[in-house]
């Protein structure tokens, strides 16, 4: 009984962070949109990309702890994309406006880089999480741009966190699309059969 009383406090208390941190996603959704139907037009699905927001951060503007110092809602390593940033007008990622156009602008480089693959949003998304090793991973994979058979050719070393846990990194880059595919339920203002751009 005093497990079940134990448990069930730990819920209670942690059930009102996870509607925090949707309240939070969503209230990202009019600027998500805004800026990625700049790079891709009305059309493209921006609940993908509020569920990245959500993978990335939980919708925290906050310094990632990785050693490589992304910042803000979607994590963006600046000092990677400070030259790019600064061809489209954004000179830091300080405040969420430049955060959410840097988002957009950096999955749109991604989108171009996967287009050989017919664009599948799940191969953009994991190019802005682990860089273009998914697309040699095609390619192994006889360029057939399918998820499952991709990570069936993933070849990445283990990554050991500050924790001590060990993960391979084929895993983490992986679920990646899976986790935003899975979030956007929550926030998609469209039937999954009506999108305009493939996710799989």
């Amino acid at each position: 009984m005093l497990i079940v009383k134990a448990v069930s406090l730990v819920l209670i208390l942690l059930l009102p962070s996870v509607g925090l941190a949707l309240d939070r996603c969503k209230s990202y959704t009019n600027e998500v949109r805004k800026y990625h139907a700049y790079y891709f037009g009305v059309d493209f699905p921006w609940w993908y990309s509020v569920a990245q927001l959500q993978k990335e951060s939980n919708c925290r503007d906050v310094i990632s702890k990785d050693g490589v110092g992304s910042e803000g809602a979607p994590q963006i390593t600046f000092r990677w994309w400070k030259d790019q940033l600064a061809t489209q007008g954004i000179y830091n990622v300080r405040t969420r406006e430049n955060q959410l156009k840097a988002q957009a602008y950096i999955n749109y480089d991604a989108y171009k880089k996967s287009r050989k693959y017919q664009s599948r949003l799940w191969v953009m998304y994991q190019i802005y999480n682990g860089g273009t090793l998914v697309l040699t991973e095609i390619e192994r994979g006889g360029g057939i741009p399918y998820h499952y058979i991709a990570i069936e050719h993933c070849q990445r070393k283990n990554i050991t966190f500050n924790n001590g846990q060990v993960r391979n990194a084929c895993d983490i880059n992986y679920e990646y699309s899976v986790k935003i595919f899975d979030y956007a339920d929550k926030y998609r203002t469209v039937d999954k059969n009506n999108e305009k751009f493939l996710f799989w």
